[in-house]
């Protein structure tokens, strides 16, 4: 005996919205895809390529985007765009509340347990964070210049790129400033161990720019979240995968 068939659409995930967006602005074969995510969204939402792909093919089966098979010379390729379906779809979505903010450094749990470690271990993670956030501003300045030069793919969106690639460039400087600083810090070092540092610490936080609470405002003795980053997504956005 048959089951009956679910009436309701498999729901959504963040990287269903993800490619709907891409597909928002141009048609892109599943390549020009992960090619296009590679230098945005795989930033601020990592996903393997394999998961782009299956996730345009499922978002086809949904009717949100179509297919079109058509030859580059003699190599066949699929272009995908979005339906009108699709564009309310994300248009639905852009009324939901986004997301808390959230960052995905594994860096930052090495450098939490680095006691348990030595201090070359550390120092080379660091060393590599620095490199890295370097390498990515070398290739957000070329992809600055694409635009300036006028030969961007999406030379018509720079009005909108403008913004996120200032966001890429600003976030990678404050890492690439935080690892040298870091560096230096614990370059200084003899060992891991706390002795003779604890003091430098609290002079190192005394520093920083972060608004201090209001009288009262905090009183508990270990501080949790503020309610922002226990914000749930929205009922469609539960399955992030």
């Amino acid at each position: 005996m048959s089951r009956p068939s679910d009436p309701s659409p498999p729901s959504l995930t963040t990287t269903s919205y993800a490619v709907l967006a891409q597909l928002a602005v141009h048609p892109w074969s599943t390549y020009e895809l992960a090619r296009q995510r590679v230098r945005y969204f795989r930033y601020v939402w990592p996903r393997a390529e394999s998961a782009i792909y299956r996730e345009v093919k499922r978002l086809a089966a949904m009717e949100l985007v179509t297919a079109k098979r058509e030859y580059v010379g003699k190599r066949p390729r699929t272009l995908y765009s979005i339906t009108e379906a699709g564009r309310q779809t994300l248009r639905e979505w852009l009324a939901t509340p986004v997301s808390p903010f959230a960052m995905d450094f594994e860096a930052m749990i090495r450098l939490f347990i680095a006691p348990l470690g030595t201090k070359e271990q550390i120092i080379a993670t660091l060393e590599q964070v620095r490199d890295d956030a370097q390498e990515m501003l070398r290739f957000g300045g070329a992809v600055k210049q694409e635009f300036l030069d006028g030969r961007a793919v999406l030379q018509d969106q720079v009005y909108i790129r403008a913004h996120a690639v200032d966001f890429f460039i600003s976030l990678l400087t404050t890492v690439d400033g935080w690892a040298e600083r870091t560096l230096a810090e614990i370059q200084g070092w003899k060992d891991l161990s706390p002795d003779g540092k604890n003091d430098r610490g609290l002079q190192l936080m005394a520093q920083l720019s972060a608004p201090a609470p209001a009288p009262g405002e905090h009183t508990e003795r270990t501080l949790v979240p503020p309610p922002t980053q226990r914000r749930r997504r929205s009922s469609g956005q539960k399955n992030t995968e």
